[in-house]
């Protein structure tokens, strides 16, 4: 939303109940580049028909208490107070500002203004959290509106304690400062919903999540950068290299004038860490705050200019900053910088070479030692096409494990080239990275013509050949005229598992060995147990990024595993939703939500999608085949939901394995099969995502509802024949005993309680009868012939 259209919604504060209202403005530095936008806000807000308007300062990047500029004077029911701040500075992560919030919002309607584009949410300091208010009356202040998480939220889920929460508007949100106003104005009955940052509160889990450190390596720092804020933020730093000495000033009219689609780039260059506040005398240039390019950065960033754009940029240079820093501050660039001098590559014919196309190594590596195998294995092969494939879920490991393969096989390529290949455009600007390696004349876009670089490829000179990378890679189709192939050998990693079909040589990823998750663990905490380790592991299904995160946090809070598994479970749906550790990037949550919302939408794979939510209220480990077509068989059909609804997949047993092929072909589940007993498994980390993120209230009452139907109508009628104790064992591993007796499942209570008494484990049996008792007591009779049955296996004893 643009500043007009946010005053326009604030208007109705000023035309309804007598109010003041105060401007609580952040001066911290990050705030720089917010000037023009704050400038404009105080000047219309002054000039509006408020009744007063106050304006203070805080400054979120100084140390010691936070504190107004000026007293606000709290007059409770009379007051607005609105906080603009990006949220960044020192005082909003370590509480200080969350602390002088709290203060507020006891005595005014407090809201926050932050002016960060939806691409750099992730920068802010305090948790953000989706909340609903509810008001009685206007400008009630915010401490005491009703508030609550937004149910299903995956906070809610991971056990988010807050006594209540400050509402967050946003610049580019309408919808969020119209809500805010009526809550403030004429908030009547209805519910305000918005994200929030919690006050008061009281979670543990929430402490300690830090975020993925940025590589060290300046080439991956760059390339990591142009991942997160696109190629026109990573065009406006470069052609900021040639300035030793750079002004907000000039970032922005770098922008207007030679990049005018990309609005938010200054934003994203401010804050994406490639600047430094200049020192001493340069601190200042015309009045404003001078940076510096990092050093370690100004050169690959110069290699990507022609001298045209730096003529431009000189240009524009002389024009914004003062004369005296113009000419005399620019940076002596590298002769790279000018395509014709590109001498990394001579033209007489010697073998192809690059100066970088890798990542630094993955020190917290471990095992993978078949895969590896196997990969070298294909690419190597007589007749082999020169392309293997890893495929497997989210978040297995296939990426690091092509990184580990890369560097410990590097030896036997002339180079090897990371390419980031999730669509068509972003291996097409990898291409075009190495082909400015190569010295391929760049195209009238500036950039070199990706088929320009494939040819290259496939007729350069090569000694030993070269090896090219393509990352969580595109379904083939989309990229199959980008594939140089025959040439050198390509390694892809991918979760679609359409690629197995391009190419004979495929490899499975698998989740870690325990061994292996036993190992990381002990590294990253040291302090857990063998019996630790092993129940943390099973607990994360020896996923690689959440059992680093799970060692992180374990390292620095002394929680017992055994005690607060539970509690593991929340933590772990909470650190699935966020950006991974360093060496994992991806937001599993996020892109496991995607995957199932596409589906959704699609018509052939809703029913896959049900499937899964079903999967995902039936406990770990492969659900037989058999379990889940009983209900397909007519004398079964009773207990499920009506085929038309919520379970219609489980009655076709065709749609059934159509279901189970489409989750397998999205790397949502896996498919076993070994000639005698067919299942399907989903893992536990996308179980929990599933149940706390992507399935609302209802739709996990329901598909816990089918699952317990699936259950009772897969009862053997006769437990002693064969396979019947088997089918009883496996209800019983996947039976929610808290569902099956809210929904009064007498049946299929009885029989695993049953089943476990008849296979001697009396000890269980009397366990489940006794909490059985407790819940239907109240609603059987004594002479019910279930509690009798109950009462005679809570009275067994363990022999």
């Amino acid at each position: 939303m643009s500043l007009p259209a946010f005053l326009r919604a604030l208007r109705r504060i000023a035309d309804g109940p007598h109010l003041t209202m105060n401007l609580v403005v952040d001066t911290a530095a990050s705030m720089e580049v917010w000037d023009e936008t704050v400038h404009d806000l105080q000047d219309r807000l002054q000039q509006a028909p408020f009744h007063d308007v106050q304006i203070q300062t805080i400054d979120a990047s100084a140390r010691g208490p936070l504190r107004a500029g000026n007293t606000i004077t709290p007059v409770p029911g009379r007051q607005a107070l609105l906080v603009v701040s990006d949220c960044v500075g020192p005082a909003w992560r370590d509480g200080r500002a969350v602390d002088l919030l709290d203060t507020w919002c006891r005595s005014c309607s407090t809201a926050v203004l932050q002016p960060l584009p939806s691409s750099l949410r992730h920068r802010l300091g305090p948790l953000l959290a989706p909340f609903s208010w509810r008001a009685e009356r206007p400008a009630t202040p915010t401490a005491w509106l009703t508030c609550r998480l937004q149910p299903g939220s995956l906070e809610e889920a991971a056990g988010l304690d807050a006594a209540g929460a400050v509402p967050v508007l946003a610049l580019d949100d309408q919808p969020s400062t119209q809500g805010w106003v009526r809550l403030v104005t004429d908030p009547r009955t209805d519910w305000y919903h918005g994200e929030g940052i919690p006050v008061g509160s009281q979670g543990e889990l929430w402490s300690g999540l830090d975020s993925p450190s940025p590589p060290a390596d300046p080439h991956d720092f760059l390339r990591a950068f142009e991942e997160i804020a696109g190629p026109a933020a990573l065009r406006l730093a470069a052609l900021l290299a040639p300035f030793s000495l750079i002004t907000v000033g000039l970032m922005r009219a770098a922008q207007r004038e030679l990049i005018p689609e990309a609005d938010e780039a200054v934003a994203e260059v401010f804050y994406g860490g490639l600047l430094e506040r200049a020192p001493g005398r340069d601190a200042e240039v015309g009045g404003q705050r001078a940076y510096l390019l990092r050093e370690d950065i100004a050169e690959p960033l110069g290699e990507r200019l022609t001298l045209s754009d730096v003529r431009r940029a000189w240009s524009l240079a002389h024009e914004v900053l003062p004369r005296s820093n113009a000419p005399a501050k620019a940076r002596s660039l590298p002769s790279s910088t000018l395509p014709s001098q590109h001498n990394r590559v001579r033209r007489d014919g010697p073998p192809l070479r690059v100066s970088y196309g890798l990542q630094p190594r993955n020190p917290r590596f471990v095992g993978r030692e078949a895969v590896l195998k196997a990969i070298h294995t294909h690419l190597n092969r007589p007749g082999s096409d020169g392309m293997c494939v890893l495929h497997g879920l989210a978040g297995v490991g296939k990426t690091t494990t092509a990184l580990e393969y890369a560097h410990r096989y590097s030896h036997e390529y002339d180079f090897v080239w990371w390419s980031q290949a999730r669509d068509a455009q972003s291996l097409i600007r990898s291409l075009a990275h190495l082909g400015n390696e190569l010295s391929i004349p760049p195209g009238p876009d500036g950039r070199p013509p990706e088929a320009a670089v494939l040819h290259r490829l496939r007729t350069g000179r090569v000694e030993r050949g070269w090896l090219l990378v393509l990352d969580n890679a595109d379904s083939p189709a989309r990229l199959n005229e980008l594939l140089p192939l025959g040439a050198g050998h390509i390694l892809v990693t991918s979760r679609h598992i359409s690629w197995t079909d391009r190419t004979d040589n495929h490899v499975p990823v698998p989740p870690l060995d325990r061994a292996d998750s036993r190992a990381l663990l002990h590294s990253l905490a040291p302090r857990l147990t063998a019996d630790e380790q092993d129940a943390l592991a099973a607990r994360a299904g020896d996923l690689p990024p959440l059992l680093i995160q799970l060692g992180h946090f374990l390292a620095k809070h002394r929680l017992s595993v055994t005690e607060h598994l539970e509690e593991l479970d929340r933590l772990s749906a909470v650190l699935l939703a966020r950006g991974g550790p360093g060496d994992y990037e991806v937001p599993l949550a996020a892109l496991w939500k995607q995957a199932v919302e596409e589906l959704r939408l699609d018509s052939a794979g809703k029913h896959a999608a049900e499937l899964l939510g079903v999967l995902s209220c039936l406990g770990t480990g492969p659900v037989s085949l058999e379990l889940l077509s009983a209900s397909c068989k007519p004398r079964n059909t009773t207990g499920l939901p009506a085929a038309t609804g919520f379970g219609k997949v489980l009655h076709d047993k065709v749609g059934l394995h159509l279901a189970m092929d489409r989750l397998a072909a999205e790397a949502l589940a896996t498919v076993h099969d070994d000639g005698d007993v067919e299942a399907v498994e989903v893992h536990p980390a996308l179980q929990t995502v599933m149940r706390a993120v992507v399935m609302g209230p209802n739709e996990l009452t329901t598909a816990g509802k089918t699952a317990l139907a699936l259950l009772s109508a897969a009862l053997p009628g006769d437990p002693t024949r064969p396979g019947g104790r088997a089918r009883l064992a496996e209800i019983a591993h996947r039976l929610d005993l808290s569902m099956a007796l809210h929904e009064d499942s007498h049946e299929l209570v009885l029989a695993v309680i049953g089943h476990h008494a008849a296979v001697g484990d009396t000890k269980t049996a009397a366990v489940l009868a006794r909490v059985a008792l407790h819940a239907w007591s109240g609603r059987l009779s004594t002479e019910d012939p279930v509690i009798i049955t109950l009462t005679a296996h809570a009275k067994a004893t363990t022999p």
